[in-house]
């Protein structure tokens, strides 16, 4: 019974880090800076300048 419990507290911890990453993806696309979005997701800057950073340079190689 206590794995089953333990087993679903991993699963929404990795199921909330999912969507945090996906807000900070989200934040990044409209714009909004990297100080104001680790603000907003309550995360440190070196999780979301490694999700931001290769959205921006994509987007910056396809000339948007």
């Amino acid at each position: 019974n206590n794995n089953m419990a333990t087993k679903k507290d991993k699963q929404g911890d990795s199921s909330t880090e999912l969507l945090r990453d996906l807000l900070i993806a989200q934040l990044g696309l409209a714009g909004v800076g990297q100080a104001d979005i680790r603000k907003i997701a309550g995360c440190d800057m070196n999780r979301v300048n490694r999700i931001v950073k290769p959205i921006k340079k994509a987007f910056k190689a396809q000339g948007k």
